[in-house]
């Protein structure tokens, strides 16, 4: 958490500098890129991420020679494989996965600085909100999670369903290179908000929440 509050700070002292910058240009263009997700929980461990692709749009607004501001809008697909068991009377419990797979409209607002004008590198950090929403499957019912061991105290891998529908926000950090009409991003994306509690009627505690690495291509228009 304290990696989080200082890249947000860090985020509102870039946009504070900006705002005193004098706007040189402004660019509108197209993304598409591959994003690899994944899910961190005390309820259940991730056997793999999701690398799946994202659209969108992206805005650039370029600040001096060094300072540009650049939000994207993006619709994404994002989750992970979770370890899951079936229980069997008298047997080991026989380990399979369970998908948790859902989709999202996202923006994030980035502020770039770029520490040489010769050189068209820049350093990203910002952050990013999102409404994701589910098709998850729930006639999968035998399968659990929270306890791999134990049926007592385990739960049913579809109770956690409902979690990834609802609203994702965090900070982001990364980079960006190119001029002109092509632009390449590279960022890393974490959750802040604990999904968990956006399930009805369950008791405080457990936490589910998001990563992702994310790169993409910008063509803008102009």
């Amino acid at each position: 958490m304290r990696i989080r509050t200082v890249l947000v700070f860090l985020c509102l002292a870039t946009f504070s500098t900006a705002g005193t910058a004098q706007i040189r240009n402004y660019q509108l263009g197209f993304t598409a890129g591959v994003n690899y997700s994944s899910l961190q929980s005390d309820l259940f461990t991730t056997s793999s991420g999701r690398l799946a692709p994202v659209i969108g749009c992206s805005f650039a607004v370029g600040l001096g020679d060094y300072l540009e501001l650049n939000q994207e809008i993006i619709l994404g697909f994002k989750g992970a494989q979770a370890r899951a068991v079936y229980f069997r009377p008298e047997e080991r419990p026989d380990e399979q996965t369970y998908a948790y797979h859902y989709n999202t409209f996202e923006t994030g607002l980035f502020a770039g600085f770029q520490p040489t004008k010769d050189f068209p590198l820049r350093l990203q950090a910002g952050g990013f909100f999102g409404a994701n929403f589910n098709t998850l499957n729930r006639s999968q019912r035998e399968l659990m999670v929270a306890d791999y061991d134990n049926i007592n105290h385990a739960i049913r891998a579809v109770d956690l369903n409902d979690a990834f529908g609802g609203v994702d926000f965090g900070p982001a950090i990364g980079i960006s290179a190119g001029e002109g009409r092509f632009r390449a991003n590279a960022r890393v994306y974490l959750g802040a908000r604990n999904l968990y509690k956006q399930i009805d009627f369950v008791a405080a505690g457990p936490r589910i929440r998001t990563n992702s690495l994310r790169l993409t291509l910008t063509y803008y228009l102009q």
